[in-house]
């Protein structure tokens, strides 16, 4: 990670640099042999993205120095390093994952805003202060994400009863906050088109592919950045998956 410049800044160079929008998220489905398993993933596929997600169930087997090793790897072919563990906790406990995450060399990591607006500023302040990226989770791309994310809340600041939903106000806690972008479902259509409209914060968009999200419509949308696993990964040819996907998200994002 190059603390001399933002996670902001560094993603857009490398998604420059690759002429690449994907992000890959590279989860092996078993816990055999990750190691050889990512580093494998990494070399195949490093022209074809910028940037690699990891899930708890590849951070939690490695130990510090692996994952520092894998992110030293994945910055050594240009690309950033995102740590998906959706950080959801009081102060002190966000702070201690934020200094453990830094020192493995990570380039982001994505917080779940809904601890409220005090306690994520408290986790930009010394994220920011490293150069970590602050990347929100604002709508899930699962088919009951409505159930939570689509709730209506009530604000109770004594200004006013209007409701609105939760997503909005995770929305507007990550605009106040200035985070470095904000998670929503490709699937979620409709929530992309919204939000992109007076679109402040750049947009990343999981469940393309397996999940039944298209990434052409997502781009359309207004998604910035096309969060992709097993639709790579799981592909018989990852490389050549990777290369048609990353071909058509160009394509649409220049017309």
């Amino acid at each position: 990670m190059n603390n001399a410049i933002s996670y902001r800044k560094r993603i857009e160079y490398c998604s420059k640099s690759k002429n690449s929008k994907i992000v890959l998220a590279l989860d092996p489905i078993s816990s055999n042999n990750v190691l050889s398993y990512l580093d494998e993933k990494i070399i195949l596929l490093q022209e074809e993205i910028c940037a690699i997600k990891f899930n708890f169930h590849v951070i939690l087997p490695l130990s510090l120095q692996e994952l520092s090793n894998v992110n030293s790897t994945i910055h050594s072919y240009g690309l950033q390093s995102i740590a998906d563990i959706k950080l959801n906790d009081i102060s002190y406990t966000n702070v201690v994952v934020i200094n453990q995450l830094v020192s493995m060399g990570f380039d982001a990591v994505i917080v779940n805003p809904i601890i409220g607006i005090d306690e994520l500023s408290r986790v930009i302040g010394p994220s920011h202060h490293y150069n970590l990226g602050v990347i929100t989770l604002v709508y899930m791309s699962h088919a009951g994400a409505r159930e939570g994310f689509g709730l209506n809340v009530v604000d109770d600041s004594g200004t006013s009863n209007h409701e609105s939903p939760l997503y909005q106000r995770l929305l507007q806690y990550s605009e106040n906050c200035d985070v470095d972008g904000i998670i929503v479902g490709g699937t979620k259509v409709d929530i992309i088109n919204r939000i992109s409209r007076e679109k402040k914060l750049p947009i990343y968009s999981p469940g393309l592919g397996v999940q039944g999200g298209d990434p052409k419509i997502a781009a359309k949308a207004g998604t910035d950045y096309f969060i992709i696993g097993r639709s790579i990964t799981q592909s018989r040819d990852s490389l050549k998956s990777a290369r048609l996907l990353r071909k058509q998200i160009n394509s649409l994002k220049e017309d």
